[in-house]
């Protein structure tokens, strides 16, 4: 470790770089850049303007701790312990920043956090009959209620994250947004629009000359007025409306009429063998099953077991899936049944001949055109190969699609036929959900350079 001579305010724009060029998430990188500010006008209020990496010790650390928790804004409204925490997450980024550079500083779990602090919010789920109420609550013929109503609608189809919602623009809505009744919502209300701003969603109270792009904060505002107005004994919040499609999907009876069984490890692609007929078993006589059932069991739970040892998933605590479906077995079971029962069907590729220029490109060439895109450099190179195979063929190719849940890697074209690339790890909840409910789509789930996962509806 060398000692820097250059203070650490001066080492923050660097650190932002830094981020940018191991491809941090924007809106992460938007965060550290937030949280810094402050950072650095404690150091210039305290007069510490030339303090070195390796001069800043565990009392500064405490000093910034009580700057955190006495701070009041211009409305007298203190800093929330959580919100005390990202201040403090994005110094340890920082310090971490200097390890990774060779930099003498203190080491990133010197900064502790706040504790008290609940690590998980309870998500509120609506019924029918809510969802429904929320929708018809903005007014309509106003351009704020037009607004409003295709939010919700968007929401509700697409369940995009509000930070993603903010980000959409008026351009790319036939590309991000798949729903036909949430589109149809959206082009009423951009018909309404009588200026020129890119953004999607704007807010009609900014001031002029002002980023007029609706921000998260004021999205989660109208959201919760809307909860008020109706009469929610709860608070709603955008979560709530982004799984308010798959909680009532939830309740939907999936019944299987026949299985297809298939070998559990490796194989190279599925076939259809003689349907097992299951007998219809009416409440009665569902106390003691007929023998057919435990061979559906036993069909079931050798799918789960396949999924579990090809498609790497996300951990089970990964905040994507809502908390009824926490735990990756119950959703695995879920996409067995889809698999076994015929409605989904799955391939295994494994060094496949076919595309063995794909195969080969996937382990030996590096030397392709970069793009934008998130995720490690193994993420990166998978993703080059692949947007370089299809791009040579002529499909036409959209990084990160918006799904009917959440996003993929990469979309690609042709025909109407549409193939969404998944690279490395896959949220279950996120597949399972938009299997059993897109038509005529193929995932590709490419666990690693040799091997690869189809699943088509």
């Amino acid at each position: 470790m060398n000692n820097s001579s250059k203070p650490i305010i001066e080492h923050i724009p660097l650190f932002l770089s830094y981020c940018k060029e191991t491809g941090l998430a924007d809106k992460t990188q938007k965060n550290y850049k937030h949280y810094l500010k402050r950072f650095i006008r404690w150091i210039k209020k305290e007069n510490k303007n030339t303090l070195l990496p390796h001069e800043f010790t565990l009392d500064n650390i405490q000093a910034y701790k009580e700057h955190l928790s006495h701070y009041t804004d211009e409305k007298g409204h203190s800093l929330k312990k959580i919100t005390q925490n990202y201040y403090l997450i994005a110094l340890r980024a920082l310090l971490r920043y200097f390890t990774a550079k060779d930099i003498e500083s203190l080491l990133p779990d010197k900064i502790s956090l706040l504790g008290g602090i609940k690590s998980e919010k309870r998500v509120n789920f609506l019924s029918l009959e809510q969802i429904s109420a929320i929708l018809k609550a903005p007014n309509i013929n106003e351009p704020g209620g037009l607004r409003d109503r295709a939010i919700f609608e968007v929401l509700i189809s697409t369940g995009l994250k509000v930070a993603q919602l903010e980000d959409l623009n008026r351009t790319e809505i036939e590309q991000k947004i798949s729903d036909q009744w949430a589109l149809s919502w959206v082009k009423q209300y951009l018909e309404s629009r009588k200026d020129d701003n890119d953004a999607l969603f704007i807010n009609y109270r900014c001031r002029r000359n002002s980023d007029k792009r609706l921000s998260p904060r004021s999205i989660e505002r109208i959201v919760k007025s809307y909860g008020r107005k109706i009469g929610l004994p709860f608070l709603i919040t955008p979560e709530a409306l982004r799984w308010a499609k798959p909680q009532a999907l939830l309740k939907e009876e999936i019944i299987i009429k026949k299985v297809q069984p298939h070998k559990t490890f490796i194989i190279k692609s599925y076939s259809n063998k003689e349907s097992i007929k299951i007998p219809f078993l009416s409440r009665e006589n569902k106390i003691s099953p007929s023998p057919a059932w435990h061979i559906v069991e036993k069909v079931i739970n050798e799918e789960v077991e396949w999924l579990k040892n090809n498609i790497p998933s996300l951990s089970e605590s990964y905040k994507q899936n809502p908390l009824f479906l926490r735990y990756d077995d119950s959703i695995l079971r879920k996409i067995s049944i889809l698999t076994v029962s015929g409605k989904v069907k799955a391939v295994e590729f494994i060094g496949d001949n076919e595309n063995k220029d794909l195969w080969d490109n996937l382990t030996e060439n590096k030397n392709l055109n970069k793009i934008n895109r998130h995720g490690e450099l193994w993420h990166k190179k998978i993703m080059d190969v692949i947007h370089e195979y299809f791009k040579l063929r002529d499909y036409k190719i959209i990084l990160e699609p918006v799904l009917n849940c959440g996003r993929a890697d990469l979309g690609i074209y042709l025909n109407n036929n549409p193939l969404f690339v998944e690279v490395g790890t896959v949220s279950l909840f996120k597949l399972w959900y938009n299997l059993s409910v897109m038509k005529n789509v193929t995932f590709l789930i490419i666990p690693s350079e040799n091997k690869a996962i189809e699943l088509s509806t």
